[in-house]
C-alpha cells in the first residue's frame, strides 16, 4: 500500500514536472479526477461485489458459531461431569476440547484468509472495469490526466473536473457482470 501511494505521488510530481516544462501553448492540458471508493460504493458492480463478500462472511460467520455452539455444549457437559469422571476419560475429554477449540481457531483463520482472497478477486474485477471505463472515457473526451482522488495524493481538485459520477453511469449502463 505504502509503494503504491509513493508511485502514485512520484506519478503525479512527474507529471506536473513535466507540463511546466512544455511550451505555454502546450501546456493547456485536460485533467479529470474520479473517486475510486465512490464508484466502488454506488455502482452497480461495486454493490454486486460488497453482496457478494457479504454472502460469503455470512457463511462464514454461520460455520464459526456452529463449531462455537458445539464447542461451548461439550464445555459444559466436560464441567458438569469432570467430578464423576475417571482421570484418564477426563484426560481424554479435555483432550478433545482443546482439538475442538483449535480445530474452531482453524476454520476461522481459514475463513479470514478465505474473505481476504474474495474481497481481494471481487476488488480487482471492478477496479479493472473502473479503469477500462476511465480509458474509454479520456479517450472520448480527451482528458491528458485522470488522477484518482486520494487525499493523500491529490490534496485539491475543482468539482468540475471530477467524472466520478459519469463512470458511474457508465458502468451501470453497461451492467457488466462480475
Amino acid at each position: 500500500m505504502h509503494l503504491r501511494l509513493a508511485l502514485r505521488c512520484l506519478y503525479v510530481a512527474l507529471s506536473v514536472a513535466g507540463a511546466c516544462l512544455l511550451p505555454s501553448d502546450a501546456q493547456a492540458q485536460k485533467v479529470a479526477i474520479v473517486d475510486t471508493q465512490k464508484i466502488i460504493s454506488e455502482s452497480i458492480i461495486g454493490k454486486a461485489a460488497k453482496n457478494n463478500l457479504d454472502g460469503q462472511i455470512k457463511k462464514g460467520q454461520a460455520k464459526l458459531a456452529a463449531l462455537k455452539a458445539d464447542f461451548e455444549k461439550q464445555k459444559t457437559e466436560l464441567e458438569k461431569q469432570a467430578a464423576i469422571l475417571s482421570s484418564s476419560a477426563l484426560q481424554s475429554r479435555q483432550e478433545d476440547l482443546e482439538k475442538k477449540q483449535m480445530e474452531f481457531q482453524r476454520a476461522y483463520q481459514d475463513i479470514q484468509e478465505k474473505i481476504g482472497k474474495l474481497n481481494e478477486v471481487e476488488l480487482t474485477k471492478v477496479v479493472k472495469q473502473i479503469g477500462d471505463v476511465v480509458r474509454e472515457l479520456a479517450a472520448e473526451d480527451g482528458y491528458d490526466f485522470v488522477l484518482e482522488r486520494d487525499r493523500q495524493t491529490v490534496m485539491y481538485a475543482s468539482n468540475e473536473i471530477d467524472i466520478t459520477d459519469k463512470v458511474v453511469k457508465i458502468l451501470d449502463k453497461k451492467k457488466v457482470s462480475l
